[in-house]
């Protein structure tokens, strides 16, 4: 009897521990703190739904970054001014740079037109073969960029193929864009 009360009491204690921590099985929204990061350049100001909040960097040129990133993805917003770009040559560039990077393989790209802040936006998706340290990873990414108040906006999202938790986290945030 004095064995079966001592089995009852830790497995009573051990229930009430994996009830507390939740056995280890995290969900994103308890790991990360969602909310939304303002976004300014000139005179355009956008939210982006985040994990977590970005740093930011604004140049004298006008051009202005901002990023995050954790072990299971990376967040980039950069802005420039519409006067040295368009949202369609921007939406070229990152594509061609990646295809010269020497530690890059097997680019596949897919360039779609769709809407940002009710306005005609590019989204591109590409997958590619990353050489880091003489390991390949495959990298997933997603693109917007639009035009906002005479800016114009590249956010960026990047994680490993195979990571899930990164997956489900751009999944969550992906093109979730307001302004105020």
């Amino acid at each position: 009897m004095k064995r079966m009360k001592k089995f009852l009491v830790s497995a009573l204690a051990a229930a009430s521990f994996f009830l507390l921590t939740g056995c280890g099985n995290e969900t994103i929204m308890e790991e990360y703190s969602f909310g939304y990061t303002q976004l300014k350049s000139g005179n355009s100001e956008v939210y982006l739904m985040t994990p977590v909040q970005l740093g930011e960097m604004h140049q004298k040129d006008g051009t202005n970054f901002y990023g995050a990133n954790d072990a299971h993805w990376i967040i980039t917003a950069e802005s420039r001014p519409a006067s040295s770009t368009s949202v369609q040559a921007w939406a070229e560039e990152p594509t061609y740079m990646l295809a010269q990077t020497a530690t890059l393989s097997d680019l596949q790209k897919t360039v779609t037109q769709t809407t940002v802040l009710d306005k005609p936006a590019t989204e591109v998706e590409a997958t590619f073969n990353l050489n880091v340290q003489g390991r390949t990873v495959k990298m997933a990414g997603r693109s917007l960029f639009f035009e906002d108040k005479d800016q114009v906006w590249d956010i960026t999202y990047l994680y490993s193929d195979n990571d899930a938790v990164g997956k489900e986290v751009i999944d969550h945030v992906f093109g979730q864009i307001k302004n105020n």
